[in-house]
This record gives structure tokens, sequence and C-alpha cells, in this order.
């Protein structure tokens, strides 16, 4: 386990394995040097082992790129790039008793009565006269 003296005396860089087994106080004084502000009140225990352990890797072996860091943050936030819809893949809906069709070409696009489309949304306003996700109006599951 750390001491206090033990903070105070080296430029510590806490191995996980000693995070695992740091008091809360150790690791809220470690928090402190390593983050430059206090913890946050209520942090749990794991997410301030997690951040620490971050911080000690980040120090080590440098910081993830901007690019890494904005893909890391879409597939924490569900907002993850889509998977490209296949060439011919087509959607079919009835709205007020006509059929529509939309289908996606090699682009990615959306055709629908022979206009382009960026998004299946923008086709459903077309549709519908409002906006709607596109998603939910012609009923697509993942």
């Amino acid at each position: 386990m750390l001491s206090d003296n033990d903070h105070k005396e080296q430029n510590l860089d806490p191995s996980f394995e000693t995070l695992k087994t740091a008091s809360r106080a150790d690791l809220i004084d470690a928090w402190r040097k390593a983050i430059g502000r206090p913890a946050p009140k209520h942090i749990s225990r794991s997410l301030l082992i997690t951040v620490l352990s971050f911080e000690q890797q980040a120090k080590q072996y440098g910081r993830p790129n901007q690019r890494f860091r904005q893909a890391l943050e879409r597939q924490v936030s569900g907002k993850a790039s889509k998977p490209k819809l296949q060439s011919g893949t087509r959607f079919v809906r009835e709205h007020h008793g006509k059929t529509h069709v939309v289908e996606v070409d090699a682009a990615g696009a959306f055709i629908w009565q022979g206009k382009s489309f960026a998004s299946l949304s923008q086709v459903a306003k077309q549709i519908c006269g409002y906006h709607c996700s596109g998603h939910k109006f012609f009923g697509v599951t993942k």
C-alpha cells in the first residue's frame, strides 16, 4: 500500500496492481497529482483506478491522437459509423395507400422516384411531408 510519504518522496507512477490495492485516500491523492485538481467527490473506486491507469499509460506511451479519440467517443456515445448499405438494397413502405420503394445506389445514396437523397430521413420527409426518422418510417431494425 502507498503511504503519503511514498507519494511525496517520489514522482510516483503507480502500477495497475498497486492502484488496485491502494486506499481510497491514496487514490484521491494520486488523482490530484496526476490530473492537477481534486477528484470528484462521489467518484467510484473503480473509476479512480481506471483514470489513473489511463494517465499512467498516457504518460508512458503518449496520448491518443485526436482522430482516435473521436472514433472512441463515437463508439462510447453510440454514434459509431453506420455500416454501409449494399447497392441495390430496397426499402418498401406503404403510406396513404401508395407503395413507396427506395433503393440504395452504388454511391450509397437513396433513390426514390428517380431523385437522389443523402439520407433515408430526407426521403421519408418527402413522402410524409414532415421530418421523421427514415429508419423508423421504413421499419428498419438493427
